[in-house]
């Protein structure tokens, strides 16, 4: 036993440096054994404080990361800020000079239309960037000086930095536009010179709806846009109504209502088609609303733009207090599924088709005027804004024949790019249409037939991806009241016999009115 002892002894003497190392180790080890349980009941706390208790950050209606595929479809939709890059804008054919440029945008990320569960502790503001942290002090310092702009005067020059009210932007859409004029401003004035420092009035032309949300779109484009922002320099004018229509001649239309009225009853017809949505909708509505009283949200649309207003910002989807009743993302996934459906279902529709050109009419033969203006030397603007709707764009890209169903994402963009170019010795001008950095043209319903003849006569245009303005004009001025088979706008406006539909009774509760988003 003495023996064991000594040996014991000896051990340890002959090893001290191990023990003493082993023991601080494992004084080491508790001490961030300990901070590491304080920490994590500290986290749990904190974020026990941060959680509203009406959100229920259940496992169930958590969204996906933001990596994840299935948010794909969704975050393409909402279009975050940092997702926003400059695409084939400003690729100048051979030779070519950019003359011309007008820009079609839909205002950016907004708070749903109606009033949802939770809204006002949804975060609708935005990461500090430097162009945002600059557009925000500049704008703070031009309270009062844009008096001008009337009848915008009633509206902020920006969004509120972190409320979400109902159909008002927020700063995420001032971001996304920051963004969007910013990659512009690269394309057309770095590398094609098309305004300089000392721009005025002249050189511009700006359109607006009269919407608090498409003014501020306007001003956070232009603040990313131009060489040099001056708000006394800026004239936005509004127009009558969401199409750009721009005269009473173009923006009063009969037929339009009629033939809303048809395509409102194929809606629902596709809706009864599909009786699982129809379930699902009743099944969300007492989730999603802000009050019990209010109406019942029936409209995959309307469903879609009230769940977004959780998906774009991060937040929780909604659930009813002490329930499990929750709004899942496969919920969410489900009607974009549905609504994708829908829209290809309208693709080739005559219908649609026939709205989209009675709808888009006024804006083509203005944008045209103004580019004939500029060639023969009666105006010197070079630049066009109008800062619009997803049904400024949805319209106007089924009558380019661009339209695949899609929903317009926010702040999406179509551009129409105008180059001249030299052809033996002789001045011609041509269009390229690009629609949130792509290039287009060749869909064009009006340069389809072009590029094909210019492919099999190997023509160089069609390398290049452009096409005459004169097709162009063609197009707006001659050949679209052909399509439209009547002698004039007025004509096609007041051809239609009204019928009614029993349908539309039995299943009218299923479509909501018209849904500006």
């Amino acid at each position: 036993m003495i023996d064991n002892k000594f040996s014991v002894m000896k051990f340890i003497s002959r090893h001290k440096l191990l023990f003493v190392c082993l023991i601080v180790a494992w004084i080491i080890g508790m001490i961030i054994t300990v901070m590491l349980i304080s920490r994590s009941t500290h986290t749990k706390m904190k974020l026990q404080r941060m959680s509203h208790p009406l959100i229920h950050p259940l496992q169930h209606n958590r969204l996906p990361p933001a990596s994840s595929f299935k948010m794909v479809k969704a975050l393409r939709y909402c279009n975050p800020p940092a997702d926003i890059a400059l695409g084939q804008e400003g690729k100048a054919p051979v030779n070519g000079s950019l003359e011309f440029v007008a820009v079609v945008i839909r205002h950016g990320d907004r708070a749903p239309l109606r009033p949802i569960r939770n809204q006002s502790i949804i975060s609708c503001g935005t990461q500090n960037s430097p162009l945002l942290l600059k557009y925000l002090k500049t704008l703070k310092h031009l309270r009062g000086s844009a008096k001008h702009l009337f009848p915008f005067t009633t509206f902020p020059l920006y969004p509120a930095e972190k409320h979400c009210t109902s159909s008002q932007m927020t700063l995420v859409g001032a971001h996304q536009h920051l963004m969007v004029g910013h990659a512009l401003q690269r394309a057309y004035i770095d590398d094609h010179a098309l305004l300089d420092k000392n721009w005025t009035s002249d050189h511009i032309k700006l359109y607006s709806t009269i919407y608090s949300r498409t003014f501020q779109s306007a001003v956070a484009f232009l603040f990313g846009f131009l060489p040099s922002f001056n708000i006394t320099n800026i004239k936005i004018i509004p127009s009558p109504d969401t199409r750009f229509c721009m005269t009473e001649y173009y923006c009063k239309c009969p037929l339009l209502e009629h033939l809303q009225t048809l395509m409102d009853k194929k809606m629902r017809r596709l809706l009864h088609s599909h009786p699982a949505v129809v379930h699902l909708l009743q099944r969300l509505s007492p989730i999603v609303k802000s009050n019990p009283n209010h109406s019942d949200i029936t409209a995959p649309l309307a469903m879609f733009d009230s769940l977004m207003g959780y998906v774009c910002h991060g937040s929780h989807l909604p659930c009813i207090p002490g329930t499990s009743d929750c709004v899942t993302f496969e919920h969410v996934r489900n009607l974009i599924a549905y609504l994708d459906w829908e829209g290809r279902q309208f693709v080739r529709d005559s219908t649609h088709t026939k709205t989209a050109l009675l709808k888009m009419q006024g804006f083509f033969i203005h944008l045209v005027n103004n580019m004939k203006n500029f060639i023969n030397g009666k105006s010197a603007a070079r630049f066009m804004l109008y800062s619009g709707h997803d049904v400024t764009l949805e319209p106007l890209s089924t009558a380019l024949g661009i339209d695949d169903g899609s929903m317009i994402p926010y702040a999406s963009r179509i551009i129409f790019e105008m180059y001249s170019h030299a052809v033996n010795n002789n001045i011609q001008y041509a269009l390229k249409v690009l629609y949130n950095g792509k290039d287009v043209t060749k869909y064009t319903s009006f340069c389809k037939l072009y590029f094909k003849d210019s492919f099999k006569k190997l023509d160089r245009a069609s390398e290049y991806g452009i096409c005459p303005f004169e097709t162009f004009r063609k197009f707006v001025e001659e050949e679209y009241i052909l399509a439209l088979r009547a002698t004039s706008f007025a004509a096609a406006c007041n051809s239609f016999h009204v019928t009614s539909d029993p349908f539309d009774v039995k299943y009218s509760s299923y479509v909501e009115g018209s849904y500006k988003i």
